[in-house]
């Protein structure tokens, strides 16, 4: 946890370009519509475009043993670094963040054991590479 704080650290404070966000852009806030894809449930951010599909790593919800599979980070890296045209690490660093602030929401205060301990350690490893 306390890396991926740091992390977050860093990265708020070297934001290059800062823009507007969805803010929680990922598979379950994206509904087909006759008129095409519609995303909803955002959170009116602005900062760095990393950040826009940093969540997206941590879903689809009900799937954990795919998401943690460590060939899917990376092609969602690259995926969704292309999509955004941001840099791939800078994309992963914000993925544990994002995932170390979920865990300390969920903990409401002391974090102990937490579902997602074993993915946040996965995107530190894709952070460092």
């Amino acid at each position: 946890m306390m890396q991926a704080i740091s992390i977050g650290r860093r990265l708020l404070g070297t934001q290059d370009m800062v823009v507007p966000l969805h803010g929680d852009l990922h598979h379950d806030n994206v509904i087909a519509t006759p008129a095409g894809p519609r995303v909803f449930d955002a959170k009116g951010y602005i900062g760095d475009p990393a950040f826009e599909l940093a969540n997206a790593l941590r879903h689809p919800k009900g799937m954990p043993e795919w998401v943690r599979r460590p060939e899917r980070i990376e092609s969602g890296l690259a995926l969704y670094a292309t999509a955004m045209r941001v840099n791939e690490r800078r994309l992963a660093k914000w993925a544990a963040a994002k995932c170390a602030l979920s865990i300390f929401w969920r903990a409401d205060g002391t974090v102990t054991n937490d579902a997602e301990e074993d993915l946040l350690n996965l995107l530190l490893q894709a952070a460092d590479q």
